[in-house]
């Protein structure tokens, strides 16, 4: 069963904030299998290993990645931000837009 849109890019988001963290080999997978779409089978192929073993590098992959968002919230302050940049944007003339576009910018990259 496929996940739905809203699930794989927080995943993907997740993972882009808190990749580095992981094993090389939990990295790797999610990464093919977040950005570059491929099924539990193809990864298993390119890497030369189960299908099993894909999972559970994912499983725990995905594990940890719930772990440091707990701990360190980044993808729920990003969220907060861009929201805030949003509704700011909403506030304010085209001039002022321009004028505060750099620091629009910072709240939301």
């Amino acid at each position: 069963d496929r996940m739905s849109l809203e699930n794989v890019v927080q995943k993907g988001e997740l993972l882009d904030l808190y990749g580095i963290l992981l094993t090389k080999r939990q990295r790797e997978c999610l990464e093919l299998y977040y950005n570059q779409n491929l099924t539990l089978a193809e990864i298993a192929d390119y890497f030369h290993i189960s299908r099993q073993a894909v999972h559970d590098a994912m499983r725990h992959g995905e594990e940890q990645l719930v772990i440091y968002e707990k701990a360190l919230h980044l993808s729920e302050n990003l969220l907060k931000r861009r929201r805030a940049a949003h509704d700011l944007k909403l506030l304010l003339s085209e001039e002022a837009k321009e004028k505060a576009a750099p620091f629009l910018k910072v709240l939301t990259d």
